[in-house]
């Protein structure tokens, strides 16, 4: 029976195989969004003569089917009006006649796709958007950031801070390498916009995530400028002077000289107007008080030689020298580099808070700073199959600071509550070294590698200040007359092993272990005057005497899908932390211990050669910190102190992030399309009780979400094709909520963020040309203990330039900023500033390269620093002093000698 059963089974399936062979079949579709053509015409001729056998159309659903004929190999033809038609051939001899899913192109969609494969303006490759410099006007010795500003989706600030696709670039590279390290600036405004073949945005990753394959969740918006070859031998640079009225001035000497590989340049910056800029990075290491916010899910950081972060007029010099090179084909690769910088600023800076916390403080700040920094940086590849990479970096820094500072706390109803009166003067020292190695191996299957890697960093801090206070409490006055040291150090060892294997040939795994080391030794110390009026009576409550040890393993399990339409990436990591703390006074010990699971999900979908989608999720457990579970008691700010929670646990992270962008290269127009949500699970939070004297501790919500939502937009287009007029239009929206606790009740903060931006420019360096951008705001918070005292208000800001060319090598200009807040029921001051910075440029010489500028920077002198923030139904507002109007006479020399033409 079972064998006749079999014996049935088998005849059947030989029925149906050879009835399924007597047919052709297939279904018509667009290949770009899936359509079914319905009535598409098909064909089928015999391919020898091509004599046409039988004809039929598509139906409603796109399907279509025909006998086969017996003999012979024929020719299928699709044709559909306004379609590349399509062919497939069908042997006789072959067993495969369902013809599948049949992806039509439309004529448009193939003028597109050959034209961005014929050097087009703008092309997008997966992750990665390219610009064609030659297709883009900008002035004669124009700079990359002048290139910049012309390129749809990106935006260059008065700063110079560049937002790309509606992220700030962290990082802008030459022909792929670093230039003079992580300061974009030096780049943009170093290198002549005429020298640039090729302008690159995507987010880079890190090192070893790209020679590993496990992805580890670190992302930085990148440009990078690819250079002509014909620009790779020569000397150019920039020599520039300037001197205003009120003692304002400025230098800048710039000198490059490229040799192929071979890059050397130097530069040399000083002034007190704000035009030296530094990054924000080093502003931050140099102890800069850096003004930031978050709009659109994004960190806005104001250059802090704008005027609007330092505190006072600063005083600048930043100078550099880089060195890259490669050889022997490229085997070596080469990146050394040295700066130095110093910061000295004075000024008046006056803060409010409102909300559940009513004080007001003026603070005089005096600064004085320098740094010597050193970068190393030698990539090998050993032969095919091996490659070393090494970096290494050291620092130093004085950080020198003068505070004087006097501060109350109101109650509600704005009675005076305390007062603290202090100054405090700081001399620290700070000496950084660290060294990191990755070591990859490939093998001879394809995808199989192992990478090694090691790093150590050791950062030490000493010094010591003056500390002299006295707070106000009712009737009780308390002073303080102390000495401070401080010696710390910090020390950082870590390892690690990946190794990545194909599974198929489009699926790989990678697995990883990475152990790290870190020992955090911490001794501040404060003595007040003993009886011999010496500082040498020693303050238990205000010193303390850390060891901080973490040990943490880390387990990682990725697997990567890669075809040519579709990528993604899912790397598990599993984290054993073990923290010990040490109270060297007490030689009492916490002891804490975590395992966690922190997985990463990225997906990139690219749609067209114009067109792409990436999806991305990682899930993060958020370990408090060391400040967190026992901070340092600082009397510095008597009137605000900070306790930790030796039994806070950690708060797990949930971050979904997409973006789509495309280029339409038929009607020049670029859009995209971003969202980011985070939700904090169990969030730390700070429990916040108010009195005479402030107190924050930290304490974790269970079973409470904090979240934020973002999604930002931007879309640009080509308005007028004769009048050379272009605009964009960016909304930005964006909504939280965050819990707390006010004086030991749940307190929850709802905000949110409407926003829109447009921009409209003309740029063609001839004639009249202007560029101005137009952004309303309205922000909301709101907290459920105090609802009536809210932080609702609008918000407006616009800035932009105009420009007139008089003649090719004579132009007027002006660059303008407007800003504007609304008072709010927790801030009753409107905050208004209008910046106009009129000018004249006249260019001499047959090159043009010599530059004679006259600007009025704030001709209205209305200048004022400000700055509003909020947080845990605390509202702050600050005003500093900053640089306001001056005159100024300015001289510049573009110079360049290019070895080959």
């Amino acid at each position: 029976m079972k064998g006749s059963f079999l014996l049935l089974m088998t005849f059947l399936g030989f029925i149906c195989n050879s009835f399924a062979q007597t047919k052709i079949s297939g279904r018509v579709l667009d290949i770009t969004d899936k359509v079914k053509l319905k009535n598409t015409s098909i064909m089928l001729l015999q391919s020898k003569d091509s004599l046409l056998v039988d004809y039929t159309r598509a139906d409603e659903n796109g399907y279509f089917e025909f006998k086969k004929p017996a003999k012979g190999d024929h020719l299928v033809v699709v044709s559909y009006p306004k379609y590349a038609d399509f062919y497939q051939e069908v042997k006789a001899s072959s067993n495969h006649n369902d013809l599948g899913e049949i992806l039509l192109s439309s004529v448009a969609h193939l003028i597109e796709e050959v034209v961005v494969k014929r050097r087009s303006a703008i092309t997008i490759k997966g992750d990665t958007t390219e610009y064609d410099a030659s297709q883009f006007v900008v002035e004669k010795n124009a700079k990359v950031e002048d290139l910049l500003k012309v390129l749809p989706g990106i935006t260059v600030d008065a700063s110079g801070k560049i937002t790309a696709q509606g992220k700030t670039v962290q990082k802008v590279l030459v022909d792929g390498e670093e230039f003079f390290g992580d300061d974009p600036t030096l780049v943009t405004r170093n290198l002549r916009s005429d020298m640039v073949d090729k302008v690159q945005v995507y987010e880079k990753k890190s090192d070893q995530a790209q020679r590993t394959g496990v992805d580890d969740g670190v992302r930085e918006q990148t440009i990078n400028v690819q250079l002509k070859e014909d620009a790779k031998n020569g000397m150019f640079g920039k020599a520039l002077l300037g001197a205003g009225t009120d003692e304002y001035y400025m230098g800048q000497l710039m000198l490059n000289k490229f040799k192929g590989s071979q890059k050397i340049s130097a530069y040399g910056l000083f002034g007190n107007n704000g035009t030296t800029s530094l990054n924000w990075q080093d502003a931050q290491k140099f102890g800069v008080d850096v003004d930031a916010s978050f709009e659109g899910g994004q960190m806005v950081v104001n250059d802090p030689f704008s005027g609007q972060g330092v505190v006072g007029i600063p005083r600048v010099i930043n100078s550099g020298v880089n060195f890259n090179d490669r050889w022997k084909k490229d085997k070596y690769q080469l990146n050394l580099s040295y700066k130095y910088g110093k910061l000295q600023a004075d000024g008046k800076e006056e803060t409010i808070m409102s909300g559940v916390i009513n004080s007001t403080t003026d603070k005089f700040v005096d600064t004085d700073n320098d740094q010597h920094r050193i970068n190393f940086k030698l990539d090998t590849k050993i032969d095919s199959l091996n490659q070393l990479l090494v970096t290494a970096r050291a620092s130093k820094k004085v950080l020198w600071s003068n505070d004087v500072i006097n501060s109350q706390n109101f109650l509600a109803n704005q009675n005076p509550v305390s007062s603290n009166s202090s100054e405090e003067e700081k001399d620290h020292k700070i000496d950084d070294v660290g060294v990191s190695v990755l070591y990859t191996k490939k093998f001879m299957k394809k995808g199989r590698s192992l990478s090694l890697n090691f790093g150590a960093n050791n950062e030490e801090t000493t010094g010591d200040g003056y500390l002299y206070s006295t707070l106000v409490s009712g009737t009780v006055k308390d002073t303080t007359d102390q000495r401070k040291e401080t010696d710390q150090q910090l020390s950082a060892i870590q390892a690690g092993v990946t190794y990545t294997e194909p599974l198929s040939k489009v699926f790989n795994m990678a697995i990883g272990y990475d152990i790290n080391r870190v020992s955090n030794a911490s001794l501040i110390e404060s003595f007040n005057k003993g009886i011999s009026n010496q500082y040498n009576d020693l303050d238990t409550k205000f010193s303390s005497n850390y060891d901080y040890n973490r040990v943490s393993n880390n387990y990682k399990l990725a697997l990567i899908y890669n075809t040519e339409k579709l990528t993604a990436n899912l790397t598990n990591n599993f984290n054993d932390d073990r923290l010990n703390q040490v109270n060297n006074y007490s030689n009492k010990s916490l002891k804490r211990n975590f395992f966690t699971y922190n997985p990463r999900l990225e997906t990139n979908f690219k749609i067209s050669n114009s067109k792409s989608l990436r999806m991305t999720y990682s899930g993060k457990n958020q370990l408090p910190s060391l400040n967190q579970i026992q901070p340092i008691l600082n009397n510095s700010d008597r009137l605000n102190q900070y306790l930790g929670n030796e039994n806070l646990n950690p708060a797990f992270v949930n971050i979904i992030e997409g973006f789509y962008h495309s280029f339409n290269i038929l009607s020049n127009q670029f859009k995209y399309l971003g969202s980011t949500f985070t939700m904090t699970k169990d969030p730390i939070v700070q429990n916040i009780t108010t009195d005479s004297v402030n107190t924050y501790r930290w304490d974790n919500i269970e079973g409470k979400n904090n979240f934020d939502w973002s999604v930002y937009s931007g879309y640009y287009f080509r308005l007028n094709k004769e009048l050379v007029l272009d605009n964009s239009i960016s909304p930005v929206f964006s909504i939280s909520r965050n819990h707390n606790f006010v004086n030991g009740d749940a307190n929850v903060v709802n905000t949110q963020s409407y926003s829109l931006t447009y921009e409209i420019k003309r740029e063609t360096k001839t004639g009249f040309n202007f560029s101005t951008k137009f952004t309303p705001q309205y922000r909301q918070m709101k907290s459920n203990l105090r609802p009536e005292h809210d932080n609702s208000g609008f918000v407006f800001t616009s800035g932009g330039s105009l420009e007139y060319f008089i003649s090719k090598t004579f132009k007027v200009y002006t660059n303008y900023d407007y800003s504007y807040e609304a008072p709010t029921a927790a801030l009753d001051q409107k905050l208004e500033r209008f910046l106009i910075h009129p000018g004249v440029s006249k260019k001499f010489l047959k090159n043009e390269s010599l530059v004679l500028d006259f600007v009025v920077n704030d001709v209205l002198n209305q200048n004022i620093g400000y700055s509003r923030s909020q947080r845990n139904s605390i509202f702050e507002q600050r005003r500093f002093d900053t640089i306001r109007r001056y005159y100024m006479l300015k001289l510049s020399w573009d110079f360049n000698k290019m070895f080959v033409k």
